[in-house]
């Protein structure tokens, strides 16, 4: 029953595997002999078993009646697994072709705006907050303005490549910091040359003591809140992503008075992490 279940997750569908199996029992064997074992209609087999030859389970003798021989199954599941790699790299290939052509096809939509339009969304399981931070970087066209919260922090690793695609696309970053949040820094210069290049270059970082506020505003029209679970400090109990350029606005000047309170801070100074520790603690 294992057996069944096992080839069948792989992609054998109920008829090959069956027929599979029987044929491991013989080794070799006539296709009249395996469609009484293995229970499977006598005008489906051959299909079936040549089903199987394609994916290199079978092998067929071409004499009369036709002879079938099973693959060894190590080597048959190596070789198909091989197979389906080359086959889904070729369609991620052409996937990737066609979500291209779409995207520059659904740009030529006009899509119509309310002057003060307003929307907002929610996120309150720990997916979904991953998912919704994810997509402030995934649909960022100009700059973040941002105080992260505390808890984000040790997951900002995660956030790296939609960060840096970001960065690919123009984005300009500011991130204003306390010294609580100074664990960001060995992320950011951990990583490679090339990336921590990029980092360099389009993230201006601030530390200031006594933030309150946690927020990003992004692109003067996006706001993103966070809010603290009420009787879990370490845990995050949603976020709201709000569509809001009159909010945008409010907060942007909040977030530039708080900005010019600041201390420059260049990740020049923190390719030692022994420094950073002295930064942190000093």
């Amino acid at each position: 029953m294992q057996n069944k279940r096992l080839l069948q997750d792989i992609g054998l569908n109920a008829y090959e595997t069956a027929v599979y199996l029987s044929l491991l029992k013989y080794g070799v064997s006539e296709a009249n002999i395996l469609c009484r074992d293995a229970e499977i209609p006598y005008g489906k087999i051959y299909t079936i078993l040549e089903a199987l030859a394609r994916k290199g389970f079978v092998e067929i003798q071409a004499s009369r009646p036709k002879k079938f021989r099973m693959v060894d199954p190590a080597i048959a599941l190596d070789s198909f697994f091989e197979k389906r790699k080359i086959e889904s790299e070729r369609e991620m290939v052409i996937l990737k072709n066609y979500i291209e052509e779409t995207k520059q096809a659904l740009k030529s939509i006009p899509t119509q705006k309310l002057k003060d339009e307003v929307f907002w969304t929610t996120a309150i399981t720990e997916s979904e907050i991953e998912k919704i931070v994810l997509s402030i970087y995934g649909e960022v066209k100009k700059s973040v303005r941002a105080i992260p919260f505390p808890i984000i922090l040790p997951n900002v690793s995660n956030l790296l490549p939609e960060i840096l695609k970001a960065i690919d696309r123009g984005v300009k970053i500011k991130l204003l910091i306390t010294p609580y949040h100074m664990t960001i820094i060995p992320v950011f210069i951990r990583q490679g040359e090339k990336a921590l290049d990029k980092l360099k270059k389009a993230i201006e970082i601030r530390i200031a003591k006594n933030i309150a506020s946690s927020f990003l505003v992004i692109d003067d029209s996006v706001v993103v809140l966070f809010q603290l679970h009420p009787t879990d400090k370490d845990r995050i109990l949603s976020i709201v992503k709000i569509w809001d350029k009159g909010l945008a606005k409010s907060l942007g000047e909040e977030y530039d008075s708080l900005w010019s309170r600041g201390g420059q801070l260049d990740l020049e100074k923190f390719t030692n992490e022994r420094e950073l520790y002295k930064l942190g603690n000093g």
